[in-house]
């Protein structure tokens, strides 16, 4: 709503919502009689510096006066008076001045004085300030200051009765000055000549709704004055201006219905209301009298109705046949609805026998526009209906609810209007009559549609809610709750809809329900725990559903079906009263949940999850807490369940768990042990796993930081003694992996942070009479002695450095350990200032040493000179894997170790010191304090050579890493000095942003410094680090609350890009500024406040598309990207259509209302461009200014086909998008192929329907004359631009408006087809053109005409290799031609002639091979019952997919089963695939797939098996499984020889590489195995069978891809016949149990079973391997452990699974146990 009273506000104001806001927040000007005054009062106010301020000052004038004489009290209220109607609207000083002019504010004292106010001064001076406002010279003065005094005046009928007091004293002042403000506006709009732009025009149609307003406002307050006599020459003058805004079209409808009403006021008062009535009876149903023919409804009056019912009724109809013939134009249908909705409200005061015949009629509208796809007709005609009915109760007009019953008993109207009407109804005459008139609501509408139709959502549960007030339970439980009990049994509902419902019933009667619930067997479980958790009173049986629920709580929480386990978890953990104590069966049931949910791989489910684990956390430390005072079972309950919980935490933290795991784990743990801290329960820690510790150190090495940081702070608590070796951790932090650093910088926190250690420092210099932090400042001294030794290295010798001491490792150590600790302390001792004096010395002498790397040309090939005798030594890639020293200084250097070592470097230095200024003490700001001298850490040098270096690192450097960390650390920076006490230091970042400007400005004035900064600015790379510097110290300056940084940069920054200087250095700024520029439009801190700059943005962005320079054109296209990221928002995946996603769209209503200068800008450039395409008449022209123009207007394009017409278009603003239409029309003849394509996709954008039809008949009569004129053969000039643009504008809005007219699509047809040929010989892309247009008709057409068929068959008869030849020379595709005749032959009716053609397809390989491959292949699948997936991995064209669809079922059936059964196909695939493969690997793959679906496929499995050895056609692996699935499916029985081989294949199908469908498809093979020799495989005598089978499933169980998991989850499960699906965490041990035991039965000896646990285990051993914390320095390990292809696999875990199996089945198999012991694996990991 607030934005709506600030439209309605500002157009009442007239001016823009935007610019009116930023009025209210401005200082108000001193009225012009008092800018010279010397009164105090005039300079009290005019001290005032904020708005605030003067609201202060006004109050002070009106009430304190002591200070003033009182004879200047009249002048203070004169002054006051001016200042109010001065004063924008709704400005904060006018709000209060408003309230000081009342009589509240005279009753009102201060401190018990007088004020010495009066009502009649007060009025005096109000009065004397309106008659100045208003003036003498009326003739001079200018329309903004005419409209100025309107808006004043209006205001004083809001709300204030002192104005609306000396309004009614002055209308002999302002009643002459309406007309003459009517009269001024008007001329200037209807006077062609003035050429106004489209805003002006805008502004004066809201001036003109002003004066409207204000006149229709006196006329209601003041009629009886205003009737006199003296006043009718001057209403009269109001009356003629008024009757042609109302009639005229192009203005807003807003203004027209304003003009409306004040003829319908002007008219009562003249006293020839009657006479007005009867011409507007009278008046032909057009567009243009409508506003006359509403208002007049509208200024009815009750006592009217006795003498012109008759004639209300017939203006009524006369509307309504407008609203009928006019349906389609939207913003009529929202002018008429809503005034009809108020005309209905109106009739509550009239008499009912004076409407009856009005009522059908305003239903009648209603019901046609209850299902309008515009939303404010929707819900206006809705509250219409409403109203009507309840006019019709009053009245007793029941046939007017038998309309409504009879349209939903007959289906007259869609199943949304009709339900929503029956709601409405229902709402007023209750449930029961509407059952009884409506019986297919029970009987058919409720079981089909409830849960798959929102409106029958809908219509079900008002009635249910109403039918509870008045039914008996019994009868109200078999009528409504029955029907959703029926509805939740049927799969194709939406469950989660019905539940919904389902809720609502429980809420009405609880306790029975769910009594009910509770025995329904067949009911889902989510329902039951959704309905109950529904309820709060049901909270005391929780116990007993828990006990009645057990089983299916315990399945629910092993279930596949994510919202069930969360559902059951809620069930067990939410209580109303979190002190009530966890039960043992709820601590089971957590337990299971965290046992086997705890690796879901899922971010959303894993935090819902945490959450609610959070919540049982609290119940057991309220429960503990409780029995720490008075002891109890259910106490000692809680603290075993607690000691549990944490054991099983601690074991889920081993070496192969996977990142969900580790997340959830690594947090509950964190909160269990903050628990037994609160409640001192150290027993619980002392009882954790003696693998807790190691665990935790483990994941000390995990690749996410925040992982690192939780084990870090558990083993600070939990360990006491540490066994991290220093010199370990020193390897890791001089290592040149970034992982290992991290590692490193973790473990030596750690080892810092425990009370014990088992290996001290090597510290050359241990500490002595170190207080704070001891050892930390010993690790710090350690890592600053390497640091100096690297540093040392890297001044000699760069390239070596970077190979043996790279430096980051220790500095990030070093930025690490001091984050631990508390700066502020540590300046109270000398060594600690010391110590941070010796860093900040060697971070600059390290940003010395690497600035040349980063700041060079090329950062990415910088080489030191040292290096290029390096030309024998190997390369080796130092970050695969940890090299020792000596064997990397063997290595030869590379540009990418020095870069490394110089960006990782240049980052770490940046946020040492950028932390250290935050963090630190400072000089300056301790010297204010008066703290003593030696206070501070950061001495006021220091500063200025760390702000210095900031500065210099974003300005040199080009490396994006490196000015990326350095923003961050000034960041910090500057966010201390903006709020730091120090005087110099707050004024640094100013001073910074000065010099900055001025060097990207390029300003004369600047000194040589800045001068030679500005030549060493980054001209590429987006100007590097500059526009990151100006970022920081804008974004850090709103922490004040202030924004002026922001205002000053972007109008410079605007201002230098508004300076066309064609001069180098001006070309140079412009650079910058756009680079700037796009930083802060990009910048999500600054999103609202760079919204008023957006559009001066676009315009110099479009502006420098102009430049002569690539590298400003450069900078314009970026930042042109980020501006419509900025205003549409981030890009968001198209519509399946190829369409924007709505959220990246946009109304031309909200566009303009935001940026409404830009409206004139593009109306300005579009029509340029129209003109030059009429002079040029679309041929080529101009170079390089003429190629620059264009991408301007592609640009331009770009922009506006993000927009589209809003339903209120033209309602309230002239600015309208049809405004554009003229000009594109023209631009669609542009010589450039994408312009003409983009202009007409904007033209189809923003024309309505009828719009579009008219357009497309002009086209299809230019069509015609081309076509008269090639029939006699004259000679004429074929534009070829012209002509295809037209065609594709014809095409687009042929898309929009499809068959809504047929005769017009089949005369498109008719005049198209006779083209073809012509067109073809002249122009091969403007035929591909045509073509695309036929097709986009003939899609969606069901049946053509004999005549119509015949003539556009000719298309069939030309020649095909012609096309194929003319196409080709000009690139043109024939597939278009292709797909038109197969649509050609689909009408004809003759299926067998339709799959004759679709057979020949294929045989012309060259030409439309690959359209028929594609569609055999697309009509067969569809044959499969997994077609879906199949067709969604193959990618089809949209082309085929609408043939496909375009085919009547019959001929689906006819196609798909002659095409299955066709030789013709099969030959045809047969010959393509021993062809030479010269085409496509798509194609390819799409034959080898196409094989096996054919009738006789002629495959045999051994050469097919062949086939899947060979890994060198990998595109073909889809075909080759459907093959398989083929040969398998038809129950040929399997010889023992082809298994291995197809399981071998299956496997290679479940590698972690392959796609989601290939692996699916693996787990389907399996199925299939299964089930054509499952009970073989175990009884086999080849372990290589069996082992394959079993690793396979496995393999599937642990696939990435959730559904994958699922799948194969179901698929063992049917196997075994267990029940439900489960988790596949819980079903591999049962898996693997059933599977051994079966195999122990007939396990021929020991080396059988040895090599069967080898092949099961042999993936999970090389995960395992791979996983290893402690690689070997030869062997290859991954930099990044998050970039494993497969996260979810848990190496560990399943080789105990497996292990444990083994050890059940064949515990006396000695050789295997042997085995399995070698493995060391953890005993306690699997139960």
């Amino acid at each position: 709503m607030n934005d709506l009273n600030l439209r309605v506000a500002a157009l009442k104001l007239c001016a823009h919502p935007k610019r009116f806001a930023e009025l209210r927040d401005a200082l108000v000007p001193l009225p012009e009689r008092w800018s010279s005054d010397s009164h105090e009062f005039v300079r009290l106010f005019a001290k005032a510096q904020s708005s605030a301020e003067q609201v202060l000052a006004v109050k002070e004038l009106f009430y304190k006066e002591r200070d003033l004489h009182l004879e200047k009290i009249p002048l203070v209220e004169l002054f006051l008076a001016d200042l109010l109607f001065v004063s924008p609207l709704k400005h904060a000083v006018r709000n209060q001045l408003t309230r000081l002019f009342s009589d509240k504010a005279l009753d009102k004292k201060v401190q018990n004085l007088e004020h010495g106010h009066t009502k009649d001064s007060l009025l005096k001076a109000l009065l004397q300030a309106l008659k100045d406002l208003i003036g003498k010279d009326l003739e001079l003065r200018s329309h903004d200051s005419i409209n100025d005094i309107f808006v004043s005046a209006n205001a004083c009928l809001q709300n204030f009765p002192y104005g609306h007091e000396i309004l009614g004293e002055s209308l002999e002042l302002l009643v002459p000055l309406l007309p003459l403000g009517l009269e001024r506006y008007w001329k200037d709009i209807s006077d062609p000549s003035l050429e106004l732009s489209p805003t002006r025009r805008n502004e004066l149609y809201l001036y003109l709704q002003n004066v409207l307003r204000f006149l229709v406002s006196l006329l209601s307050e003041w009629s009886a004055e205003l009737g006199h006599e003296s006043w009718q020459a001057l209403l009269r003058r109001a009356d003629a201006i008024a009757q042609k805004v109302a009639r005229h079209v192009d203005t807003p409808w807003d203004v027209r219905s304003i003009a409306g009403l004040l003829i319908g006021h002007l008219a009562r008062l003249s006293g020839g209301f009657s006479g007005y009535l009867e011409h507007c009876a009278r008046a032909e149903a057009e567009p243009r009298d409508l506003p006359i023919q509403t208002a007049a409804l509208l200024v009815l009056q009750p006592s009217d109705y006795p003498e012109h019912a008759p004639v209300a009724l017939s203006i009524l109809q006369a509307v309504l046949a407008v609203g009928q013939r006019e349906g389609n134009v939207s913003n009529l249908l929202v002018y008429l609805s809503k005034h009809l909705f108020i005309y209905s409200k109106s009739l509550g005061d009239v008499d009912p026998g004076f409407y009856r015949s009005i009522l059908p009629e305003l239903q009648g509208f209603a019901l046609q526009h209850l299902a309008s796809p515009t939303d404010s007709v929707r819900h206006m005609s809705s509250g219409l209906f409403r109203q009507t009915l309840q006019h019709a109760q009053a009245a007793g007009q029941v046939e007017l609810f038998q309309v409504v019953y009879r349209q939903f008993e007959e289906h007259s109207a869609s199943l949304g209007a009709s339900c929503l009407a029956l709601e409405q109804l229902v709402g007023v005459v209750g449930v029961a009559e509407a059952l009884d008139q409506c019986p297919s609501l029970v009987k058919e509408i409720f079981p089909r549609f409830l849960g798959c139709e929102d409106s029958v959502d809908s219509l079900f549960k008002a009635m249910m809610v109403a039918a509870h007030k008045t039914q008996t339970f019994q009868n109200w439980h078999r009528l409504w709750f029955t029907q959703l009990l029926e509805a939740l049994q049927v799969p194709e509902k939406r469950r989660s809809a019905v539940e919904h419902l389902m809720t609502q019933a429980v809420q009405l009667e609880p306790t029975a329900l769910v009594n009910l619930l509770l025995e329904d067997g067949h009911l889902p479980l989510s329902s039951k725990l959704a309905a109950i958790l529904s309820v709060r009173q049901l909270s005391k049986r929780r116990q007993e559903f828990l006990s009645s629920l057990k089983l299916e709580l315990e399945q629910a929480l092993l279930g596949l079906d994510d919202h069930t386990r969360l559902l059951a978890l809620r069930f067990v953990v939410e209580t109303p009263r979190p002190s009530d104590p966890l039960s043992r069966e709820e601590a089971e049931a957590i337990e299971l949940y965290l046992k086997h949910n705890a690796n879901n791989p899922s971010a959303h489910l894993r935090q819902l999850g945490y959450g609610l684990l959070q919540k049982a956390l609290q119940r057991i430390r309220l429960g503990l807490a409780e029995h720490q005072k008075r002891p109890s079972p259910a106490g000692q309950l809680l603290r075993d369940l607690l000691s549990r919980l944490m054991q099983l935490l601690a074991r889920n933290l081993f070496p192969s768990a996977n990142y969900g795991r580790r997340w959830l784990s690594l947090h509950l743990l964190r909160d269990c042990v903050d628990l037994c801290r609160q409640l001192e329960l150290r027993e619980c820690e002392e009882e954790l796993p003696s693998v807790a510790l190691g665990n935790l150190e483990l994941c000390l090495g995990d690749s996410y930081e925040q992982n690192k940081v939780l084990a870090a702070r558990l083993l600070e608590k939990l360990q006491v003694k540490s066994h991290l070796s220093p010199v370990e951790i020193m390897e890791l932090l001089l290592s040149l992996r970034p992982p290992d650093s991290v590692t490193g910088a973790y473990q030596l926190q750690v080892y810092c942070r425990v009370q014990e250690v088992a290996e001290e420092l090597p510290a050359s210099h241990p500490p002595q009479g170190i207080s704070e932090e001891p050892r930390i400042y010993a690790a710090l001294q350690w890592c600053l002695e390497y640091l100096r030794g690297g540093l040392s290295l890297a001044q000699k010798d760069l390239a070596q450095a970077a190979k043996l001491n790279p430096l980051y490792g220790l500095l990030f150590a070093s930025r690490h350990l001091l984050q631990q600790v508390d700066l502020k302390h540590l300046a109270k001792e000398p060594a600690w200032r010391q110590y941070v004096q010796d860093l900040v010395a060697i971070c600059l002498e390290v940003s010395r040493v690497v600035l040349p790397v980063v700041s060079s040309a090329s950062p990415e090939g910088h080489l030191p000179e040292t290096r290029h005798h390096e030309t024998d030594q190997p390369l080796t890639n130092v970050l695969s894997r940890r090299l020792a020293s000596e064997v990397l200084q063997q290595v030869k250097t590379t540009p990418q170790m020095v870069l490394l070592c110089a960006w990782r470097s240049i980052k770490e230095v940046s946020l040492i010191l950028g932390e250290l200024v935050e963090r630190a003490p400072l000089e300056e700001e301790e010297r204010q304090k008066e703290q003593s001298e030696n206070s501070f850490l950061l001495s006021s040098q220091q500063l200025e050579e760390i702000g210095e270096l900031f500065l210099l690192l974003l300005a040199e450097t080009k490396h994006r890493g490196a000015f990326e960390q350095a923003y961050v650390g000034f960041q910090l920076l500057c966010r201390r000095f903006w709020h730091s006490d120090a005087v110099r230091l707050n004024q640094l970042p100013n001073q910074w942003v000065s010099e900055a400007m001025s060097m990207v400005s390029g300003d004369g004035d600047a000194n040589s410094d800045q001068q030679e900064q500005r030549t060493r600015l980054c001209s590429t790379r987006r100007s590097a680090g500059m526009p990151f510097m100006l970022q920081a110290l804008i974004c850090t300056e709103l922490k004040l609350g202030t924004h002026a940084t922001l205002h000053r940069c972007m109008q410079r920054l605007l201002e230098v890009c508004e300076e066309r200087s064609t001069t180098a250095a001006g070309v140079t700024a412009r650079s910058h500024a756009l680079n700037i520029l796009r930083a802060l439009f990009r910048c999500s801190e600054l999103a609202e406040l760079v919204t008023e700059f957006v559009a001066r943005g676009i315009r110099c962005a479009l502006e420098s598309l102009l430049a002569e320079e690539w590298a400003e054109r450069n900078c314009a296209t970026l930042l042109l990207a980020a501006l419509v990221v900025r205003v549409f928002g981030v890009e968001r995946a198209r519509l399946e259509s190829g369409e924007l996603h709505v959220r990246n769209r946009m109304t031309g209503r909200i566009f303009f209302t935001r940026y409404p200068e830009l409206f004139d800008y593009f109306h300005a450039g579009l029509q340029r461009e129209a003109d030059q395409m009429a002079d040029r008449k679309g041929g080529r022209e101009g170079g390089n200014e003429k190629r620059r123009q264009t991408v301007q207007l592609e640009a331009m394009l770009l922009m506006l086909s993000r927009l589209y017409p809003s339903s209120l278009e033209g309602a309230e603003s002239s600015l309208n998008l049809s405004e554009f239409v003229p000009f594109l029309l023209k631009i669609c003849r542009s010589h450039d192929l994408m312009t003409r394509e983009r202009a007409a996709l904007v033209v189809a954008n923003f024309v309505s329907q009828e719009q579009a039809l008219a357009e497309i008949r002009r086209i299809v009569v230019e069509l015609k004359g081309l076509h008269l004129k090639f029939r006699l053969q004259k000679s004429l000039h074929f534009n070829a631009n012209h002509w295809h643009g037209r065609l594709l504008l014809l095409l687009q809005l042929q898309r929009l408006v499809r068959w809504t007219s047929p005769s017009l699509a089949r005369m498109q047809l008719h005049t198209l087809a006779s083209l073809a040929a012509p067109f073809l010989q002249l122009s091969a892309c403007v035929f591909g053109a045509l073509l695309d247009v036929m097709a986009v008709i003939l899609e969606e057409a069901t049946q053509l005409d004999e005549f119509l068929l015949k003539d556009t068959s000719v298309l069939l008869e030309l020649d095909q290799s012609d096309i194929s030849r003319r196409c080709g020379e000009q690139g043109v595709s024939t597939r278009c031609y292709q797909v038109l005749c197969l649509h050609l032959r689909r009408l004809s009716g003759n299926t067998e002639a339709l799959v004759h053609h679709l057979e020949e397809l294929g045989e012309d390989y060259s030409h439309a091979g690959a359209l028929a491959v594609e569609l055999w292949l697309y009509v067969l699948l569809q044959r499969s019952q997994d077609s879906d997936q199949d067709v969604d991995h193959f990618n089809f064209a949209s082309d085929t997919r609408k043939y496909y669809n375009a085919l009547s079922p019959g001929q689906r059936q006819e196609v798909t089963l002659r095409l299955y059964e066709s030789r013709r196909v099969r030959s045809c695939v047969l010959k393509m695939l021993d062809a030479p493969r010269y085409w496509s690997l798509e194609l390819d793959a799409q034959l080898t797939a196409l094989q096996p679906l054919l009738r006789d496929p002629g495959l045999e499995l051994e050469l097919l098996l062949q086939r899947c050895r060979d890994t060198s056609f990998s595109w073909q692996h889809p075909g080759l499984v459907l093959s398989l699935k083929r040969l398998i499916g038809e129950g040929r029985s399997l010889e023992w020889a082809s298994w291995l081989p197809i399981l071998e294949y299956a496997l290679r199908l479940v590698d972690p590489v392959q796609p989601n469908y290939l692996r699916f498809q693996a787990a389907e093979l399996c199925h299939l195995l299964g089930e054509s020799g499952g009970g073989k495989i175990v009884r086999s005598s080849n372990p290589d069978i069996i082992g394959s089978f079993t690793r396979l499933v496995l393999l599937l169980l642990l696939d990435e891809a959730e559904w994958v998991r699922h799948r194969a989850a179901q698929l063992v499960v049917e196997q075994s016949g267990d029940g439900d699906a489960i988790l596949p965490s819980v079903l591999i041990p049962r898996f693997l149990k059933s599977m051994l035991q079966n195999v122990a039965e007939t396990a021929p000896d020991s080396g059988f079973v040895t090599r069967l646990f080898h092949l099961i285990s042999e993936p999970f051993v090389a995960f395992r391997d791979k996983e290893d914390q402690s690689p070997d320095l030869d062997a290859e390990v991954e930099v990044f452990d998050k970039q494993e292809i497969n996260l979810y696999c848990e190496s560990l875990l399943v080789l105990c699974q497996v292990a444990v199996a083994f050890r059940e089945s064949f515990a006396s198999c000695q050789e295997v146990m042997e085995t399995i012991d070698s493995l060391g694996l953890p005993s306690d990991l699997v139960d």
